[in-house]
């Protein structure tokens, strides 16, 4: 298991984070046709036969983009007498047949089940609801609200508000609401007005005023929310950050809530970055979250995720997986990641 490095490096809106172009560990490959996707599906089905080759199931199905991947589940289905689908559920199991499984979902579906599963039985997973709404920019989480529509025939907002309460579901059903203005104007005018209303809703006052931060958190710009946050300690009476003055003003879920937007907003590769290492570190694996990191984030930064990991954690991110996982599952792990590149 990973241990806590001493030279862990904690992220702070007082020092403007480096905004780095996002690149992804798994990228689309413009000679992709008809003509490809009939050859790696021709593989991937010789390679589901007894005995099943798993290296090549996992290094087809992690080489390509899922809107490739999609294209060769189609042509699979097309071409063979069962789908690609059962044919991974009835060759894999536990995590492996998870990861893979994810791999072959388009992300929002991916993340609606995962919020439908958050919400489903006994008690609220809202850690993970957390993750996917708060760690997220307003565009993924549009496409979850539709998916979720979709999938369950159920508005996601309404099945939010039955599960939340408290100045956490008033959070969560902003960020679903999709209210943000990302055309809004970067000012330091403006920037500077709303850290003044957050420091007069919270610090300045007994008694917090959590819809203000609510609104400003769920409707600001994001470039302007990272002007606010660097803005927000000339404000504050005590100099305080405004993770500081969250922490002190604010507890639980709501907390961890707004935390979690203050650091995606800043810096989202180091967010999942940690997440990844909290999902490693101890005794056991949140495999779940472990999965679901990897394979959403796969297209998008997983690369900057990496780099944030190593330089946070002084260690890789493939070698802490490799550490924490085993047989089939960690190569299909360590494929998405791309130790090798």
């Amino acid at each position: 298991m990973p241990g806590r490095s001493k030279n862990k490096q904690r992220s702070s809106t007082n020092a403007k984070p480096l905004i780095t172009t996002p690149r992804g560990t798994i990228k689309p490959h413009k000679d992709f046709d008809e003509e490809a996707a009939t050859g790696q599906a021709k593989k991937l089905h010789r390679a589901l036969q007894k005995p099943v080759n798993m290296a090549v199931v996992i290094s087809i199905l992690t080489k390509y983009t899922v809107e490739e991947r999609k294209y060769l589940e189609d042509v699979y289905n097309v071409q063979f007498d069962e789908n690609l689908d059962a044919a991974l559920r009835r060759e894999t199991s536990a995590n492996l047949q998870a990861t893979l499984l994810a791999l072959m979902q388009w992300e929002n579906q991916f993340l609606a089940s995962w919020t439908r599963r958050a919400m489903k039985g006994l008690g609220t997973d809202e850690k993970t609801l957390i993750e996917i709404f708060c760690g997220r920019s307003q565009a993924e989480v549009q496409n979850v609200v539709k998916a979720y529509q979709r999938m369950h025939g159920r508005s996601l907002e309404a099945e939010l508000r039955s599960e939340l309460s408290g100045d956490f579901r008033q959070l969560i059903l902003g960020l679903v609401q999709l209210g943000r203005n990302e055309d809004e104007l970067v000012g330091d005018n403006r920037a500077r007005e709303l850290a003044v209303e957050l420091h007069a809703a919270g610090e300045a006052r007994r008694g917090k005023d959590a819809a203000v931060f609510v609104r400003i958190f769920c409707e600001t710009g994001c470039a302007l929310l990272r002007r606010v946050f660097e803005i927000y300690p000339q404000v504050s009476a005590k100099a305080n950050s405004i993770e500081k003055a969250i922490r002190s003003e604010f507890s639980g879920d709501m907390k961890t809530g707004l935390l979690t937007m203050v650091q995606c907003i800043s810096d989202q590769p180091a967010y999942f970055a940690e997440k990844l290492y909290r999902a490693m570190r101890g005794l056991g694996t949140d495999d779940g979250a472990l999965i679901r990191i990897l394979v959403s984030r796969s297209e998008i930064d997983l690369e900057n995720v990496k780099e944030k990991y190593q330089l946070n954690y002084g260690k890789s991110l493939a070698a802490a997986v490799a550490d924490d996982t085993s047989g089939d599952y960690r190569k299909c792990l360590l494929a998405i990641i791309k130790s090798w590149a």
